[in-house]
């Protein structure tokens, strides 16, 4: 009898032992899957930090890519300035050339027109009022144009000039008086 009492109870003990061996069997598993899942987050973290700095890396990037592309576009626009203003310099000499062959133009054609004249006045030494009248005439002519060029030069400089102030008009008006 006392030793079915005996196995009973050493039966027992082993499932005891069998139940708490489950049980630390059961709570090992379960650090081992905290222990898991906590890894699992420490990655995530880890990825959202390394996503995040390439973020930035890509905001950094695009920010130098703007700022070519702006300083590009601000050389471009200062070549085309630049040329313009080539442009501008041409066409003034241009005009000056163009002044220049205008006047030399003038010139030699005073002068052709006195050869001629010079050699009908060979052939009609009387008509030596005739010479100087024509003459005169030319030289007429002559002042006149440039008095136009003159007038003409005048009329740029006025439009390039800005009218005066009211204020000072009105300062100058006063003064007179």
């Amino acid at each position: 009898h006392r030793d079915k009492k005996r196995d009973k109870e050493k039966v027992k003990e082993k499932e005891k032992a069998k139940e708490k061996a489950r049980d630390q069997d059961k709570e090992k598993e379960r650090k081992w899957d905290r222990d898991k899942e906590k890894e699992r987050e420490r990655d995530k973290e880890r990825n959202r930090d390394k996503d995040k700095e390439k973020d930035q890396e890509r905001e950094k990037e695009q920010h130098k890519d703007r700022e070519r592309v702006r300083d590009k576009d601000r050389d471009r626009d200062r070549d085309k300035d630049r040329e313009k203003n080539k442009e501008k310099e041409k066409e003034k000499d241009r005009e000056e050339v163009d002044q220049n062959k205008e006047k030399d133009d003038v010139t030699k054609e005073g002068e052709k027109d006195r050869e001629i004249k010079d050699k009908e006045g060979d052939k009609d030494r009387g008509g030596k009022e005739d010479k100087e009248k024509e003459k005169d005439e030319k030289k007429e002519k002559e002042q006149e144009r440039e008095k136009e060029r003159d007038d003409k030069k005048k009329k740029e400089k006025r439009s390039r000039t800005p009218p005066r102030s009211y204020s000072s008009s009105r300062r100058s008006h006063s003064s007179s008086r």
